[in-house]
């Protein structure tokens, strides 16, 4: 599940990157939220997803510990909406033309803002559970 859910983000991150391709769309998309949100689903989603199933992989032969299944996919599933509610709407606000790098936005960003916070909070949660789950605390 972790490798399919890879290629779907991956997949995201590499159709964004098409419309980035678009001289004409790259000009108006540079120095936007859209450009970073192409970045972190292309990159930092393929790295983390991938840490997560090496140590999933190698766990239990390093530690001796049998990890539960269940709590692998709520993880999973925690995990996966979590980075899309987060990521996804940051497409949104670069196509609204947010630019980045700035302190403070104007409140037209806010929704999308407040959306892609609520990704992080899942995104938190979903660490946690990976925390326990890796030591063996079963709920």
């Amino acid at each position: 599940m972790w490798i399919l859910g890879f290629l779907f983000l991956f997949t995201i991150g590499g159709l964004t990157g098409i419309v980035l391709s678009n001289r004409t769309l790259d000009l108006i998309y540079h120095d936007t939220y859209y450009v970073v949100a192409h970045f972190h689903y292309v990159l930092r989603i393929g790295a983390v997803f991938t840490i997560i199933v090496g140590l999933i992989t190698w766990w239990p032969v390093l530690t001796g510990l049998r990890l539960n299944n269940s709590i692998a996919i709520l993880q999973f599933i925690t995990l996966f909406i979590g980075v899309n509610l987060t990521f996804f709407p940051i497409h949104f606000l670069g196509i609204q033309g947010m630019p980045r790098r700035y302190r403070e936005y104007l409140p037209v960003y806010s929704y999308w803002h407040r959306v892609s916070s609520l990704g992080r909070l899942l995104r938190i949660i979903s660490t946690l559970i990976f925390f326990f789950y890796m030591m063996g605390v079963s709920f």
